[in-house]
């Protein structure tokens, strides 16, 4: 075998060889960039998390919310609630979220949100509003009396 033949070889031998260097390489940066994904995806799925009011509690669908929110009010209207604990129950039970994130959400202090879910404080209207404001709600005159909300509802 003459030496250009050998050294050809040896070429291609280290072409071949480069070749499968890079290929290891590609194929190592895009496990390294699959595991980074699954490493954003991990920590933004603990963000949600750590919103959420419980870590048991599970996002409820549009329709079950509907429901909550129906079975809240009416006890609410009834009585059978304060209003602070109709909106902690509609926080968490409907949207699931921790009270500094909701009190976030509806530009009040996690305090306040504080004070009206545990019935403390003289809240002016336009503060009640804005906190059950995600839930469709506002504050308004309700019957004192069970039988004439009893009766007005059976009207409608």
């Amino acid at each position: 075998m003459s030496n250009t033949t050998k050294s050809s070889k040896e070429s291609v031998n280290d072409v071949v060889n480069r070749l499968r260097q890079n290929r290891k390489q590609t194929a190592s940066s895009q496990q390294i960039q699959s595991d980074d994904k699954v490493k954003a995806d991990a920590i933004n799925t603990r963000a949600r998390t750590s919103q959420r009011a419980s870590k048991k509690t599970l996002p409820t669908k549009a329709a079950e919310r509907s429901r909550i929110v129906n079975q809240i009010v009416k006890q609410l209207l009834f009585g059978e609630l304060t209003q602070g604990q109709a909106l902690k129950e509609l926080r968490i039970n409907v949207l699931g979220l921790k009270q500094d994130v909701y009190a976030k959400l509806v530009d009040v202090s996690r305090k306040t949100l504080s004070d009206i879910e545990n019935d403390r404080g003289n809240y002016k209207t336009d503060i009640l509003n804005k906190v059950f404001k995600p839930f469709g709600l506002r504050v308004g005159l309700i019957p004192s009396s069970s039988n004439m909300l009893n009766s007005l509802l059976d009207n409608n």
